[in-house]
Protein backbone atom coordinates (compact mmCIF):
# COMPACT_ATOMS: atom_id res chain seq x y z
CA UNK A 1 0.00 0.00 0.00
CA UNK A 2 1.15 3.56 -0.94
CA UNK A 3 1.94 5.44 2.95
CA UNK A 4 -0.63 9.01 2.96
CA UNK A 5 2.69 10.96 2.02
CA UNK A 6 3.52 9.43 -1.00
CA UNK A 7 1.95 9.64 -4.85
CA UNK A 8 2.20 8.13 -7.54
CA UNK A 9 4.77 9.15 -10.51
CA UNK A 10 2.10 9.96 -12.79
CA UNK A 11 0.40 12.20 -10.71
CA UNK A 12 4.06 13.77 -9.69
CA UNK A 13 4.99 14.47 -13.21
CA UNK A 14 1.27 15.97 -13.69
CA UNK A 15 2.12 18.61 -10.65
CA UNK A 16 5.46 19.37 -12.08
CA UNK A 17 4.70 19.86 -15.90
CA UNK A 18 2.67 22.84 -13.76
CA UNK A 19 4.96 24.46 -11.43
CA UNK A 20 8.34 24.25 -13.01
CA UNK A 21 7.03 26.63 -16.01
CA UNK A 22 5.75 28.65 -13.07
CA UNK A 23 9.18 28.94 -11.46
CA UNK A 24 10.99 29.84 -14.56
CA UNK A 25 8.37 32.65 -14.68
CA UNK A 26 8.42 33.73 -11.48
CA UNK A 27 12.35 33.35 -11.05
CA UNK A 28 14.23 34.31 -14.20
CA UNK A 29 17.55 34.33 -13.12
CA UNK A 30 17.04 30.45 -12.74
CA UNK A 31 19.35 29.18 -15.38
CA UNK A 32 17.85 25.27 -15.36
CA UNK A 33 15.71 23.10 -12.80
CA UNK A 34 16.19 19.13 -12.93
CA UNK A 35 14.20 16.76 -11.24
CA UNK A 36 15.56 14.48 -8.80
CA UNK A 37 15.08 11.76 -5.81
CA UNK A 38 13.06 9.77 -7.04
CA UNK A 39 11.56 10.86 -10.13
CA UNK A 40 14.99 11.04 -11.81
CA UNK A 41 15.55 7.37 -10.23
CA UNK A 42 11.90 6.52 -11.92
CA UNK A 43 10.54 4.97 -8.91
CA UNK A 44 6.89 3.96 -8.84
CA UNK A 45 5.54 6.12 -5.58
CA UNK A 46 6.99 9.11 -4.76
CA UNK A 47 7.29 10.99 -1.26
CA UNK A 48 9.06 14.38 -1.99
CA UNK A 49 9.54 15.51 -6.06
CA UNK A 50 12.79 17.06 -5.51
CA UNK A 51 13.85 19.53 -7.81
CA UNK A 52 17.88 21.04 -7.88
CA UNK A 53 17.96 25.19 -9.55
CA UNK A 54 20.94 26.10 -10.56
CA UNK A 55 21.20 30.25 -10.09
CA UNK A 56 24.35 32.61 -9.85
CA UNK A 57 22.65 34.38 -7.13
CA UNK A 58 21.97 31.47 -4.77
CA UNK A 59 20.38 33.54 -1.71
CA UNK A 60 18.16 36.22 -3.97
CA UNK A 61 16.64 33.08 -5.78
CA UNK A 62 15.60 31.08 -2.71
CA UNK A 63 13.90 34.14 -0.96
CA UNK A 64 12.24 34.82 -4.55
CA UNK A 65 11.22 30.93 -4.74
CA UNK A 66 9.35 31.59 -1.67
CA UNK A 67 7.70 34.67 -1.74
CA UNK A 68 6.07 33.52 -4.93
CA UNK A 69 2.56 31.81 -5.18
CA UNK A 70 3.83 29.06 -6.69
CA UNK A 71 3.48 26.56 -3.54
CA UNK A 72 1.86 26.75 -0.40
CA UNK A 73 3.66 27.43 2.94
CA UNK A 74 6.84 27.71 1.78
CA UNK A 75 9.81 27.12 4.55
CA UNK A 76 13.29 27.84 3.98
CA UNK A 77 16.10 26.23 5.20
CA UNK A 78 19.22 27.06 4.57
CA UNK A 79 19.38 26.69 0.40
CA UNK A 80 16.17 24.93 0.25
CA UNK A 81 12.99 25.83 -0.19
CA UNK A 82 9.93 23.39 0.73
CA UNK A 83 6.51 23.60 0.32
CA UNK A 84 3.65 22.32 -1.10
CA UNK A 85 1.59 22.09 -4.50
CA UNK A 86 -1.80 20.45 -4.64
CA UNK A 87 -1.07 18.83 -1.13
CA UNK A 88 2.16 17.17 -2.41
CA UNK A 89 5.51 17.95 -1.04
CA UNK A 90 7.89 19.87 -2.87
CA UNK A 91 11.64 20.50 -2.66
CA UNK A 92 13.51 22.85 -4.56
CA UNK A 93 17.15 23.08 -3.88
CA UNK A 94 19.33 26.01 -5.13
CA UNK A 95 23.12 25.68 -6.13
CA UNK A 96 25.46 27.54 -8.41
CA UNK A 97 26.63 25.65 -11.19
CA UNK A 98 29.95 24.91 -9.69
CA UNK A 99 28.18 22.89 -6.91
CA UNK A 100 25.41 21.67 -9.59
CA UNK A 101 27.22 17.95 -9.38
CA UNK A 102 27.28 17.50 -6.05
CA UNK A 103 23.99 18.46 -5.25
CA UNK A 104 22.44 16.27 -7.89
CA UNK A 105 24.12 13.39 -6.90
CA UNK A 106 23.13 14.01 -3.51
CA UNK A 107 19.49 14.82 -4.33
CA UNK A 108 19.14 12.37 -7.01
CA UNK A 109 20.12 8.99 -4.27
CA UNK A 110 19.55 6.32 -3.15
CA UNK A 111 21.06 7.06 0.14
CA UNK A 112 22.53 3.45 -0.28
CA UNK A 113 24.11 4.37 -3.61
CA UNK A 114 25.24 8.05 -2.11
CA UNK A 115 26.79 6.54 0.76
CA UNK A 116 28.22 3.64 -0.99
CA UNK A 117 30.14 5.65 -3.40
CA UNK A 118 31.21 8.38 -0.36
CA UNK A 119 32.99 5.81 1.05
CA UNK A 120 35.54 5.42 -2.06
CA UNK A 121 36.63 9.08 -0.18
CA UNK A 122 34.69 11.90 -2.79
CA UNK A 123 36.39 15.34 -1.95
CA UNK A 124 34.66 17.58 0.25
CA UNK A 125 35.22 19.79 -3.33
CA UNK A 126 32.20 21.12 -5.20
CA UNK A 127 31.81 19.01 -8.63
CA UNK A 128 30.15 20.86 -11.48
CA UNK A 129 29.22 17.56 -12.87
CA UNK A 130 28.19 13.78 -11.94
CA UNK A 131 30.61 12.84 -14.84
CA UNK A 132 33.37 14.45 -12.63
CA UNK A 133 31.99 13.43 -9.24
CA UNK A 134 32.09 9.50 -10.31
CA UNK A 135 35.69 9.89 -11.88
CA UNK A 136 37.33 11.58 -9.04
CA UNK A 137 36.76 8.16 -7.25
CA UNK A 138 37.68 5.67 -10.02
CA UNK A 139 33.99 5.33 -11.62
CA UNK A 140 31.96 5.15 -15.06
CA UNK A 141 29.15 7.51 -14.64
CA UNK A 142 26.56 5.55 -13.10
CA UNK A 143 22.81 6.12 -15.09
CA UNK A 144 19.98 7.28 -12.39
CA UNK A 145 17.83 4.33 -12.69
CA UNK A 146 20.56 2.50 -11.60
CA UNK A 147 21.43 3.92 -8.55
CA UNK A 148 19.79 1.53 -5.79
CA UNK A 149 22.69 -0.10 -4.14
CA UNK A 150 22.37 -3.07 -6.41
CA UNK A 151 25.65 -3.86 -8.03
CA UNK A 152 26.22 -0.65 -9.92
CA UNK A 153 28.89 0.62 -7.99
CA UNK A 154 30.91 -2.47 -8.59
CA UNK A 155 30.21 -2.35 -12.00
CA UNK A 156 31.40 1.04 -13.05
CA UNK A 157 34.41 0.62 -10.75
CA UNK A 158 35.38 -2.38 -13.35
CA UNK A 159 33.87 -0.88 -16.63
CA UNK A 160 31.26 -2.94 -16.61
CA UNK A 161 27.61 -1.34 -16.42
CA UNK A 162 25.62 -2.58 -19.02
CA UNK A 163 24.24 -0.02 -22.47
CA UNK A 164 20.62 0.65 -21.23
CA UNK A 165 17.75 1.00 -23.25
CA UNK A 166 16.38 4.31 -23.89
CA UNK A 167 13.46 5.91 -25.11
CA UNK A 168 15.08 6.70 -28.82
CA UNK A 169 15.62 2.98 -29.13
CA UNK A 170 11.74 2.45 -29.27
CA UNK A 171 10.34 2.02 -32.57
CA UNK A 172 6.62 1.42 -31.68
CA UNK A 173 3.88 1.22 -29.23
CA UNK A 174 2.19 -1.90 -29.29
CA UNK A 175 -0.57 -1.40 -25.77
CA UNK A 176 -2.75 1.17 -26.09
CA UNK A 177 -6.26 1.90 -25.72
CA UNK A 178 -9.04 3.44 -27.59
CA UNK A 179 -12.92 4.34 -26.96
CA UNK A 180 -13.55 1.17 -28.99
CA UNK A 181 -12.79 -0.25 -24.91
CA UNK A 182 -12.12 1.88 -21.85
CA UNK A 183 -9.76 4.74 -23.33
CA UNK A 184 -10.82 8.26 -23.15
CA UNK A 185 -9.56 9.35 -26.98
CA UNK A 186 -11.23 7.51 -30.26
CA UNK A 187 -9.23 5.20 -32.63
CA UNK A 188 -7.78 8.36 -34.71
CA UNK A 189 -6.64 10.30 -32.17
CA UNK A 190 -4.52 8.16 -30.80
CA UNK A 191 -3.16 7.21 -34.13
CA UNK A 192 -2.27 10.86 -34.56
CA UNK A 193 -0.80 11.47 -31.32
CA UNK A 194 1.44 7.79 -32.08
CA UNK A 195 2.45 9.39 -35.16
CA UNK A 196 3.45 12.56 -33.83
CA UNK A 197 5.52 10.79 -31.43
CA UNK A 198 7.70 9.38 -34.65
CA UNK A 199 6.77 5.78 -33.95
CA UNK A 200 7.59 3.06 -37.25
CA UNK A 201 4.59 1.27 -36.03
CA UNK A 202 1.95 0.94 -33.09
CA UNK A 203 -0.84 -1.74 -31.97
CA UNK A 204 -4.26 -1.07 -31.24
CA UNK A 205 -5.28 -3.31 -28.40
CA UNK A 206 -8.34 -2.57 -26.82
CA UNK A 207 -10.34 -4.73 -24.38
CA UNK A 208 -11.73 -7.78 -25.23
CA UNK A 209 -15.39 -8.44 -24.07
CA UNK A 210 -15.11 -10.02 -20.91
CA UNK A 211 -12.66 -7.33 -19.01
CA UNK A 212 -13.77 -5.79 -15.71
CA UNK A 213 -13.45 -2.37 -17.98
CA UNK A 214 -16.04 0.56 -18.57
CA UNK A 215 -16.01 -0.15 -22.39
CA UNK A 216 -15.01 -3.54 -24.07
CA UNK A 217 -14.86 -4.97 -27.74
CA UNK A 218 -17.46 -6.96 -28.49
CA UNK A 219 -16.82 -9.64 -31.24
CA UNK A 220 -19.39 -7.17 -33.31
CA UNK A 221 -17.03 -4.41 -32.71
CA UNK A 222 -13.88 -6.31 -34.59
CA UNK A 223 -14.80 -5.85 -37.97
CA UNK A 224 -15.97 -1.93 -38.07
CA UNK A 225 -12.49 -1.50 -35.77
CA UNK A 226 -10.73 -3.24 -38.31
CA UNK A 227 -12.12 -1.03 -40.93
CA UNK A 228 -11.31 1.71 -39.07
CA UNK A 229 -7.73 1.27 -38.97
CA UNK A 230 -7.59 0.55 -42.57
CA UNK A 231 -8.73 4.33 -42.84
CA UNK A 232 -5.96 4.92 -40.79
CA UNK A 233 -3.47 3.27 -42.14
CA UNK A 234 -3.88 5.28 -45.92
CA UNK A 235 -4.15 8.24 -43.76
CA UNK A 236 -0.39 7.83 -42.34
CA UNK A 237 1.35 5.57 -44.31
CA UNK A 238 4.41 6.09 -43.42
CA UNK A 239 3.32 4.47 -39.53
CA UNK A 240 1.76 0.68 -39.49
CA UNK A 241 -0.81 0.10 -37.48
CA UNK A 242 -1.11 -3.31 -36.07
CA UNK A 243 -4.73 -4.17 -35.29
CA UNK A 244 -3.96 -5.98 -31.43
CA UNK A 245 -6.27 -7.48 -29.00
CA UNK A 246 -6.21 -7.33 -24.97
CA UNK A 247 -7.00 -10.57 -24.05
CA UNK A 248 -8.09 -11.55 -20.87
CA UNK A 249 -7.04 -14.86 -19.19
CA UNK A 250 -10.27 -16.59 -18.17
CA UNK A 251 -10.65 -18.08 -14.96
CA UNK A 252 -10.21 -21.49 -16.43
CA UNK A 253 -7.19 -20.35 -17.97
CA UNK A 254 -9.29 -20.78 -21.44
CA UNK A 255 -8.92 -16.84 -23.24
CA UNK A 256 -11.86 -14.52 -23.85
CA UNK A 257 -12.02 -14.82 -27.30
CA UNK A 258 -11.91 -18.24 -29.69
CA UNK A 259 -8.79 -18.57 -31.57
CA UNK A 260 -10.66 -18.34 -34.67
CA UNK A 261 -11.23 -14.95 -33.55
CA UNK A 262 -7.86 -14.53 -31.82
CA UNK A 263 -6.05 -15.60 -35.35
CA UNK A 264 -7.65 -12.53 -37.17
CA UNK A 265 -5.54 -10.29 -35.19
CA UNK A 266 -2.20 -8.81 -36.21
CA UNK A 267 -0.87 -9.24 -32.81
CA UNK A 268 -2.53 -10.89 -29.08
CA UNK A 269 -1.97 -9.47 -25.96
CA UNK A 270 -3.05 -11.46 -22.87
CA UNK A 271 -3.87 -10.26 -19.27
CA UNK A 272 -5.05 -11.84 -15.92
CA UNK A 273 -7.32 -8.97 -14.69
CA UNK A 274 -9.38 -11.34 -12.57
CA UNK A 275 -7.98 -12.62 -9.14
CA UNK A 276 -11.23 -14.65 -8.95
CA UNK A 277 -9.64 -15.63 -5.34
CA UNK A 278 -7.42 -18.02 -6.56
CA UNK A 279 -4.24 -18.88 -4.72
CA UNK A 280 -0.97 -18.08 -6.70
CA UNK A 281 -0.22 -21.56 -8.06
CA UNK A 282 -3.54 -21.34 -10.08
CA UNK A 283 -2.82 -17.55 -11.34
CA UNK A 284 0.27 -18.72 -12.26
CA UNK A 285 -1.00 -22.17 -14.07
CA UNK A 286 -3.68 -19.14 -15.44
CA UNK A 287 -0.68 -16.94 -16.64
CA UNK A 288 1.12 -20.23 -17.71
CA UNK A 289 -1.53 -21.41 -20.24
CA UNK A 290 -1.59 -18.12 -21.21
CA UNK A 291 2.19 -17.95 -22.59
CA UNK A 292 1.98 -21.57 -23.51
CA UNK A 293 -0.85 -20.52 -26.25
CA UNK A 294 0.17 -20.00 -30.20
CA UNK A 295 -2.05 -16.71 -30.71
CA UNK A 296 -0.48 -15.18 -27.64
CA UNK A 297 2.81 -12.28 -28.02
CA UNK A 298 3.13 -10.91 -24.77
CA UNK A 299 1.49 -11.27 -21.79
CA UNK A 300 1.10 -7.46 -20.09
CA UNK A 301 1.95 -5.92 -16.73
CA UNK A 302 2.56 -10.59 -15.01
CA UNK A 303 1.99 -8.97 -11.50
CA UNK A 304 -1.12 -7.29 -12.19
CA UNK A 305 0.53 -4.50 -9.63
CA UNK A 306 -1.35 -1.49 -8.55
CA UNK A 307 0.78 0.88 -7.55
CA UNK A 308 -0.64 2.58 -4.25
CA UNK A 309 -3.12 -0.18 -4.04
CA UNK A 310 -2.08 -3.18 -4.46
CA UNK A 311 1.89 -5.07 -5.00
CA UNK A 312 -0.23 -8.02 -7.13
CA UNK A 313 -0.01 -11.49 -7.67
CA UNK A 314 2.59 -13.58 -6.14
CA UNK A 315 2.96 -15.48 -8.98
CA UNK A 316 6.05 -18.33 -9.19
CA UNK A 317 8.07 -15.84 -11.21
CA UNK A 318 10.85 -18.08 -12.09
CA UNK A 319 8.07 -20.48 -14.02
CA UNK A 320 6.79 -17.59 -15.61
CA UNK A 321 10.36 -16.72 -16.94
CA UNK A 322 11.40 -19.63 -18.16
CA UNK A 323 8.21 -20.48 -19.87
CA UNK A 324 7.96 -16.76 -21.13
CA UNK A 325 11.53 -18.05 -23.03
CA UNK A 326 10.85 -21.31 -24.27
CA UNK A 327 7.49 -20.68 -25.79
CA UNK A 328 8.87 -17.30 -27.29
CA UNK A 329 6.43 -14.66 -25.67
CA UNK A 330 7.18 -11.76 -24.67
CA UNK A 331 6.56 -9.89 -21.56
CA UNK A 332 5.57 -6.62 -20.66
CA UNK A 333 7.34 -3.65 -19.13
CA UNK A 334 4.21 -1.68 -18.60
CA UNK A 335 4.97 2.37 -18.32
CA UNK A 336 1.06 3.11 -17.26
CA UNK A 337 1.90 4.73 -13.43
CA UNK A 338 -0.57 2.38 -12.30
CA UNK A 339 0.86 -0.73 -13.38
CA UNK A 340 4.96 0.02 -13.93
CA UNK A 341 4.91 -3.76 -14.38
CA UNK A 342 7.59 -5.76 -14.32
CA UNK A 343 8.99 -3.40 -11.56
CA UNK A 344 13.13 -3.15 -12.05
CA UNK A 345 13.74 -5.98 -10.27
CA UNK A 346 11.46 -8.20 -11.76
CA UNK A 347 12.51 -6.72 -15.27
CA UNK A 348 16.15 -7.64 -14.68
CA UNK A 349 15.43 -11.11 -13.57
CA UNK A 350 13.20 -11.79 -16.77
CA UNK A 351 16.14 -10.45 -18.74
CA UNK A 352 18.98 -12.74 -17.36
CA UNK A 353 16.34 -15.57 -17.66
CA UNK A 354 16.81 -14.89 -21.64
CA UNK A 355 13.22 -13.36 -22.01
CA UNK A 356 12.01 -10.94 -24.73
CA UNK A 357 10.89 -8.18 -22.86
CA UNK A 358 8.31 -5.31 -24.39
CA UNK A 359 8.01 -1.88 -23.14
CA UNK A 360 4.80 -0.71 -23.84
CA UNK A 361 2.52 2.79 -22.25
CA UNK A 362 -0.80 1.12 -21.90
CA UNK A 363 -2.03 4.46 -22.59
CA UNK A 364 -5.75 5.61 -22.38
CA UNK A 365 -5.44 9.01 -23.29
CA UNK A 366 -3.24 10.60 -25.95
CA UNK A 367 -1.32 13.27 -24.26
CA UNK A 368 -0.16 10.63 -21.87
CA UNK A 369 1.48 8.47 -24.88
CA UNK A 370 5.41 9.80 -24.87
CA UNK A 371 5.08 9.80 -20.82
CA UNK A 372 3.94 6.46 -20.10
CA UNK A 373 6.42 5.17 -23.15
CA UNK A 374 9.49 7.11 -21.03
CA UNK A 375 8.29 5.56 -17.52
CA UNK A 376 7.91 1.89 -19.19
CA UNK A 377 11.64 2.72 -20.34
CA UNK A 378 12.98 4.15 -17.12
CA UNK A 379 11.22 0.94 -15.45
CA UNK A 380 13.10 -1.45 -17.75
CA UNK A 381 16.48 0.65 -16.98
CA UNK A 382 15.93 0.14 -13.20
CA UNK A 383 15.82 -3.56 -14.25
CA UNK A 384 19.36 -2.93 -15.87
CA UNK A 385 17.52 -3.93 -19.18
CA UNK A 386 19.45 -3.41 -22.51
CA UNK A 387 17.92 -2.33 -26.17
CA UNK A 388 18.34 -5.85 -27.45
CA UNK A 389 16.41 -7.65 -24.59
CA UNK A 390 13.12 -5.15 -26.03
CA UNK A 391 10.80 -6.35 -28.76
CA UNK A 392 9.91 -3.47 -29.60
CA UNK A 393 12.97 -1.85 -30.23
CA UNK A 394 13.49 -3.99 -33.70
CA UNK A 395 12.07 -2.71 -37.08
CA UNK A 396 8.86 -4.06 -37.99
CA UNK A 397 9.65 -6.93 -39.96
CA UNK A 398 11.23 -8.46 -36.87
CA UNK A 399 7.76 -7.94 -35.13
CA UNK A 400 5.84 -9.86 -37.68
CA UNK A 401 8.98 -12.94 -37.41
CA UNK A 402 7.82 -13.19 -34.04
CA UNK A 403 4.50 -13.53 -34.28
CA UNK A 404 4.62 -15.69 -36.80
CA UNK A 405 7.43 -17.97 -35.06
CA UNK A 406 5.05 -18.36 -32.37
CA UNK A 407 2.01 -19.18 -34.45
CA UNK A 408 4.06 -21.99 -35.89
CA UNK A 409 5.55 -23.14 -32.50
CA UNK A 410 9.26 -22.23 -33.20
CA UNK A 411 9.60 -19.62 -31.02
CA UNK A 412 12.27 -17.00 -32.68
Amino acid sequence: MIDSTSITIGRAWDILDQILPAISNACPDIESLTPAGGLRRVEATIATMVVVAVADDVKRTVAAIASSSVLSSPRIEGDTVTGKSRNATVELRVVDRSSYGSALFEATGSPEHVAKVRRRGVAAQPFPTEDALYASVGLAYIEPELREDTGEVEAAATATLPALVATPNMRGDLHMHTTYSDGRDPLDVMVAGAHALGYEYIAITDHSEGAAASRTLGREDIERQRDEIEAQRERFPGMTILHGIEVDILRDGRLDFEDTVLEQFDIVLASLHDRANHAPRRLTERSLAALRHPLVNILCHPANQLVGVSAGYALDFEAIFETAATTGTALEVDGAPSHMDLDGARARAAAQAGVTLSIDSDCHRVEALGRQMALGVGTARRGWVGPQQVLNTRPLGEIRSFVAAKRRGRPA
